[in-house]
């Protein structure tokens, strides 16, 4: 695990504001773990065995990283990333999210409420100190 390595979780519906928060915590020095943009299911079918595929190798990239941050447009985080928030807190990680969740068991596991506008300059801080 890398103190300045972060995962962002998001719905593929969200994937372009995850390509521009992921540009400005690279600028800041983040090591950031993002989704598979070339299986964005708003755009191709993605088969089950993919989806098996992917979601492994999704948790690894949340086990090598010291917290995630969420990027949830109206509070939707989706099934997928709902897994990926329980994941990273059974390891103990920080979990930080763009905008309160809609989902309360996701709710109870937020660390902290951070927009994107402010999630670079904030996550860069927190990763700092972070294991």
């Amino acid at each position: 695990m890398s103190a300045r390595e972060l995962t962002i979780c998001s719905s593929s519906k969200y994937y372009d504001v995850v390509r521009i928060v992921t540009g400005h915590l690279a600028e800041r020095g983040i090591t950031v773990n993002t989704p598979r943009f070339d299986f964005n299911e708003q755009l191709v079918e993605v088969t089950p065995e993919q989806k098996r595929e992917l979601t492994h190798e999704f948790l690894d990239k949340i086990r090598r990283s010291a917290a995630i941050y969420i990027v949830a447009a109206d509070g939707y985080t989706g099934r997928s990333v709902c897994i990926e928030t329980g994941f990273a807190a059974a390891l103990g990680l920080p979990v930080y999210i763009s905008e309160p969740p809609a989902e309360a068991a996701v709710a109870a596991l937020v660390t902290e409420v951070v927009s994107t506008a402010d999630a670079p300059d904030f996550l860069a801080e927190a990763l700092k100190d972070s294991r």
